[in-house]
């Protein structure tokens, strides 16, 4: 009798066993599902950033070019459509304009 009793009680170790192992692969699977899902975001992150940084590298260049006075005469010609003293500003009109 005693011999089939621990027959019996180490058939519920072993169940045991068997039911935490599948418990953690599981929760080891859905870790790895969202390791995979965290890398893709800093992937898109990192791209982000990267844009973000040539930009910011632009507008600086903009703003340590507003005191250039060629900086400043393109600025005008394009925004204002003013030309310097000298130069004659002529104007191209579509075909369905006229």
């Amino acid at each position: 009798m005693a011999k089939n009793s621990f027959i019996v009680q180490s058939a519920w170790v072993v169940v045991f066993i068997a039911v935490c192992g599948a418990v953690y692969m599981r929760a080891a699977g859905k870790k790895d599902e969202v390791v995979a899902k965290l890398d893709a975001h800093l992937s898109q992150l990192k791209i982000e950033k990267q844009a973000l940084l040539k930009e910011k590298e632009d507008l600086m260049l903009q703003v340590n070019s507003q005191s250039d006075p060629a900086w400043i005469q393109l600025t005008l010609m394009k925004g204002l459509g003013l030309v310097p003293e000298g130069q004659l500003k002529v104007y191209f009109y579509p075909d369905e304009i006229r």
